[in-house]
């Protein structure tokens, strides 16, 4: 029973470190989505593990590849929130995410954390290749839309008004 908690623990740690990330970018999947996405991966690998521990006639992969299956539709719920296509990067960023989560409920927690910062590592390249556009003298530029819709998510949040 504890090594599941510790299982759970971890999850939720690594949801929370990309979760996180994603919530600061105001992307479509944010904190609890992700959290959510990871706890839901290593709750299904402890369930199918200790349901083949009784003996029964029971595939445990099946139940992993369905989860898997079922966040695919998700990511494309993500994809397909407007009109336009947006989100790939966040869509793409769920599969990853649920592997860390079934890492997790194994017991493979240094492959969960290291393939986490690997992944929050990637996210951070866009940060990296924006920098570099600025100093090589090209300009980052937000569509006014964007800025808008941004400053209006943060007002609010805060509570300000304008």
């Amino acid at each position: 029973m504890n090594t599941d908690l510790i299982k759970i623990a971890v999850a939720l740690f690594c949801g929370l470190l990309i979760g996180f990330e994603r919530e600061y970018q105001d992307k479509p999947a944010g904190l609890r989505t992700i959290m959510f996405i990871v706890l839901g991966a290593t709750l299904t690998t402890i369930f199918s593990l200790k349901y083949v521990g009784l003996g029964n006639e029971f595939d445990a992969i099946r139940a992993i590849a369905y989860y898997l299956v079922a966040i695919g539709f998700v990511g494309g719920g993500i994809i397909r929130k407007s009109t336009k296509t947006d989100g790939i990067t966040t869509a793409t960023l769920l599969l990853p995410m649920s592997v860390v989560g079934l890492f997790c409920g194994i017991g493979e927690f240094s492959i969960a954390v290291i393939s986490t910062c690997v992944i929050f590592l990637v996210l951070m390249l866009k940060y990296v290749h924006l920098k570099m556009k600025v100093v090589l003298g090209g300009k980052h530029e937000k569509s006014k839309r964007q800025t808008k819709r941004h400053s209006r998510r943060i007002r609010k949040r805060t509570g300000i008004k304008s």
